[in-house]
């Protein structure tokens, strides 16, 4: 059973007890005057950093007592009745009334002509032209209102404009644009969305910088632009908990932290992989799935430190958001890295495509799928190496160099991975089985033959780039839940002919890729030659022997001659379980020229020759 996705969310502040923040009063009392008569008296007297000549008006905004019994007395300055940006000031009492501190943030010597020219609605209208969405992308009126705003040793008047293109969805932007109220010139301006740049340390990768979402105080590992999100489980199984920091600086002595730190810089680079080579918006191509919903938005979610020396990660296809372990040190680090990120995001994505069955044959390609653009995703950062076809080369038992936990390019070198088709991958593991194809993937990138020698099929690369192209339309348009290795050959070779044509270098090496691999394409076969002497009647002989052969095509023919005296019978069997059963029989009476069409399932054939009469050669061709 999956665990309960709980997010535990910060209380609000609280008063302290015996505290009533809504009847208490400064010192001096509640009258705003009576508080801005207070503040002014210290800020334009002897005691404060401002006279009447540098600062002409101020205006108090609000009074704040807080629970240490301080009253703040927050003023704005204006000029010509225009409020001035940037100019405030914060007096601070204590509860008897005398003076505490003073935050002094005014502007001294202001001087601007405050009566506009250009009208708010024309102010709105400047500002939405600057706005690339333009108007129709708003999903709120805008507002403008006047400031005198300090600029480059200039004082002007401006109407401050704020826009609002806020769905909760990525590309959500808060723009503020201040017109120049004399002039209509774009004067400065910002997205008041309340994100900052980040960094972390990661395990792997170096620092990294972020975007995070922030409070004002507090800073998450939220991304509201790209709609990406990292928590961590803090070594339990039942919770969720923010991973934030009280900085722009995550913390890199904390090994949750740095975990999920990687993990949100790995989950944007899958995310950045995917809409710049494929175009595709989120896990899910609409952005989603919005696994957890914090602050107001719905995030693509990834989960670290997981339970206590977890190795593993795994993508929920229920719950939609990905977990990853620390791992234990010995076998695995932290599996928070590119290719494993890259692997389980894109679990996701074949869940929202081809939705490819976890079991058999289509679920050894289902992790086929999740190892190729984990390499792909490894290769967009790091670039092209041979450990881009390692996978999880990084984190994978740290005190044994060089190794990982797959190779690509030579599956069978961790002992258990296939790498050439039988009629019986799908009853192996789906990790193992998925060789056959990762290796299909490699030679079709970088060209070459079967690395140990099980076929004879030479293939020329044609890149990491337009094989993944290759791959990535068949998996969206071409496979089905049920596609088997021999629908794989078939998808692939479809989407390549509708990229670079059924004519072209592309399409053919796809071709070759599968065949070197031992996968074959359906409805075309290959022909193999058997001959012998079959010496006593009653005797049988198998060709190529008893143990059969793999066959992957829909169709097979066989046909014998031998001699003229003799009577042979020609026998097509298919291995079910242990057993074998005749699937077509050619037992022409008094001949030995006989001959089979069968059409079926891929599956182990055999050939059985069986002599009815009389000693004698034979000779066998099969197209398989």
């Amino acid at each position: 059973m999956r665990p309960a996705l709980l997010l535990l969310l910060p209380l609000a502040a609280c008063a302290p007890s015996g505290t009533d923040e809504a009847t208490a009063s400064p010192a001096f009392g509640s009258d705003p005057a009576e508080a801005e008569a207070a503040a002014e008296a210290v800020l334009f007297g002897q005691e404060g950093a401002a006279t009447e000549a540098a600062v002409e008006a101020l205006s108090t905004l609000r009074v704040e007592l807080d629970d240490l019994g301080v009253s703040h007395v927050r003023v704005q300055q204006l000029a010509g009745g225009v409020p001035v940006w940037g100019g405030e000031a914060i007096v601070h009492f204590e509860d008897d009334g005398t003076l505490f501190a003073v935050t002094n943030d005014l502007v001294p010597y202001v001087v601007a002509d405050t009566t506009p020219d250009y009208t708010a609605t024309e102010a709105i209208e400047l500002a939405a032209e600057l706005y690339d969405r333009g108007m129709g992308a708003l999903t709120a009126e805008p507002t403008a209102d006047l400031w005198v705003l300090p600029l480059d040793g200039v004082d002007h008047l401006a109407w401050r404009v704020q826009l609002s293109r806020v769905n909760f969805t990525a590309g959500d932007a808060l723009p503020v644009v201040f017109v120049d109220a004399h002039t209509g010139e774009y004067l400065w301006g910002y997205d008041n969305l309340q994100s900052a740049t980040c960094t972390g340390s990661t395990n792997f990768y170096g620092s990294v910088s972020f975007e995070c979402y922030t409070d004002g105080t507090t800073y998450y590992l939220e991304n509201p632009t790209d709609l990406l999100a990292t928590y961590t489980w803090n070594h339990t199984t039942t919770s969720m908990y923010y991973a934030s920091s009280t900085s722009t600086v995550f913390s890199s002595a904390s090994a949750v932290t740095v975990n999920a730190v990687e993990a949100q810089y790995v989950s944007k680079s899958v995310d950045s992989y995917y809409t710049a080579t494929f175009g595709r918006n989120g896990i899910d191509g609409a952005g989603g799935p919005a696994a957890v919903t914090s602050h107001g938005y719905g995030f693509i979610t990834s989960s670290t430190s997981y339970s206590s020396n977890y190795v593993n990660a795994f993508w929920d296809p229920t719950g939609l958001y990905m977990t990853y372990g620390d791992g234990d040190g010995v076998s695995s680090g932290s599996l928070t890295t590119l290719d494993i990120g890259g692997h389980e995001m894109t679990h996701g994505v074949t869940q929202y495509t081809a939705n490819l069955t976890y079991s058999g044959e289509p679920g050894g390609l289902n992790e086929s799928m999740s190892d190729v653009f984990g390499a792909m995703v490894e290769r967009s950062v790091l670039g092209a190496s041979s450990d881009v076809w390692l996978v999880g080369e990084d984190t994978w038992t740290p005190s044994v160099a060089g190794d990982a936990l797959r190779y690509m390019a030579d599956p069978a070198a961790d002992g258990v991975s296939k790498d050439y088709y039988s009629s019986t991958i799908g009853s192996t593991d789906v990790h193992y089985s998925s060789g056959v194809a990762n290796l299909a993937f490699y030679l079709l990138s970088e060209g070459g033959s079967h690395p140990r020698g099980k076929s004879t099929t030479v293939v020329t690369g044609i890149g990491a780039d337009k094989a993944a192209q290759i791959w990535y339309l068949a998996l969206t348009s071409y496979m089905t839940s049920s596609t088997s290795f021999s629908g794989a050959r078939t998808a692939t070779l479809s989407a390549a002919s509708s990229l670079y044509g059924a004519t072209s270098t592309e399409y053919t090496q796809v071709g070759n890729a599968w065949t070197a691999v031992g996968v074959a394409g359906a409805g075309s076969c290959s022909t193999a030659s058997y001959s012998g002497t079959s010496t006593k009647k009653g005797k049988t002989v198998y060709a190529p022997s008893s143990s059969g052969t793999a066959v992957t095509v829909a169709t097979q023919t066989v046909s014998m001659t031998g001699t003229t005296a003799a009577d042979f019978d020609l026998y097509l069997e298919v291995k079910s379980g242990r057993s074998w059963s005749t699937v077509a029989t050619s037992a022409t009476s008094g001949t030995s020229t006989e001959s089979i069409s069968y059409s079926g399932s891929a599956g182990t054939y055999r050939v059985r020759v069986y002599n009815k009469s009389a000693a004698g050669s034979y000779a066998v061709s099969w197209c398989k």
